[in-house]
C-alpha cells in the first residue's frame, strides 16, 4: 500500500544541483552554442537540459558510459590530462560539481593531491580563444579537503588558477533557494574576497555551490 504520497510536496528543489543545472544550461543556451563539451556533470539533470534544447553534447568522464542517447557523444578520459582532446579546439566546455573530486580516487581516478589543479590547466589548453568555460564547485571562506569525498574552494583560488588566460565574467552562488549573482570584469579580488569571507559564512552550512563563467582571452602560456 502506498500511504505517504498524498502528504508529499509536488516536487523537490532542495538540492543545489537543481539550481546549478538550470544556471549552466541557461548560460550555454544564451551563448548560442550548438555543441558543448562537458566533464563529469549530471546526465539526468544538466546534460538532459542541453539535449532538450537540441544542443549536442560530448561527455568526458573517467568512468564508462554504455548508454546510447541521441545527441550525446561519449569519450572516456582522465580530466587531469585530457590527452585525447586537441588543444585550442573547444568552444564551450562545462564541468558542474565534478572538479572537487578529481585526484581523490573516489571515482577510480588516480590519487593525486593536485588533481583539481592539473585538470584546470588541461581545460585551459583545450578551450579556444573566445571560448567559454562554465564551472561549479563547493565554495567557502577557506580551501578545505574533506577526506576522499570532495574539496571546498575559496572563489579566489579558482580564479587565480585560471588567470590570465581565462577571465572571470560571472560569479554566482546558490543560497536561500535561489542563485545569487555578482558580475565582475576580470578577476576582481575585492568582490571575490567579500563573497567568500562574508556572504558564505551562513551558520550550519559547510560551503555553498559556486557558479563561475570564464572566457578565454589568449592561448595558454604553458603546458602545466
Amino acid at each position: 500500500m502506498i500511504a505517504h504520497d498524498c502528504i508529499q510536496e509536488a516536487g523537490n528543489v532542495g538540492q543545489d544541483y537543481f539550481f546549478q543545472d538550470i544556471w549552466g544550461a541557461q548560460r550555454i543556451h544564451e551563448s548560442g552554442a550548438t555543441h558543448a563539451y562537458d566533464i563529469g556533470s549530471r546526465v539526468d539533470g544538466f546534460i538532459a537540459h542541453l539535449l532538450a534544447m537540441n544542443i549536442q553534447v560530448t561527455l568526458l568522464d573517467i568512468r564508462p558510459f554504455p548508454h546510447p542517447v541521441d545527441g550525446l557523444h561519449f569519450i572516456q578520459a582522465d580530466a587531469m590530462k585530457l590527452d585525447n582532446i586537441p588543444d585550442d579546439s573547444v568552444q564551450t566546455l562545462s564541468s558542474l560539481c565534478a572538479l572537487e573530486h578529481f585526484g581523490l580516487g573516489r571515482y577510480s581516478d588516480p590519487v593525486d593531491y593536485d588533481g583539481w589543479k592539473k585538470a584546470l590547466h588541461a581545460i585551459k589548453r583545450k578551450i579556444k580563444v573566445d571560448g567559454w568555460f562554465y564551472l561549479s564547485v563547493p565554495v567557502g571562506h577557506e580551501d578545505k579537503l574533506i577526506f576522499n569525498a570532495h574539496r571546498i574552494f575559496r572563489p579566489s583560488t579558482i580564479v587565480r588558477e585560471l588567470e590570465p588566460e581565462l577571465s572571470l565574467q560571472e560569479f554566482s552562488y546558490v543560497a536561500n533557494w535561489k542563485i545569487n549573482t555578482c558580475f565582475v570584469n576580470g578577476a576582481d579580488d575585492g568582490v571575490l574576497e567579500f563573497v567568500s569571507d562574508n556572504k558564505l559564512k551562513f551558520e550550519g552550512k559547510n560551503g555553498f555551490t559556486g557558479l563561475f563563467a570564464f572566457k578565454k582571452l589568449r592561448i595558454s602560456i604553458n603546458n602545466q
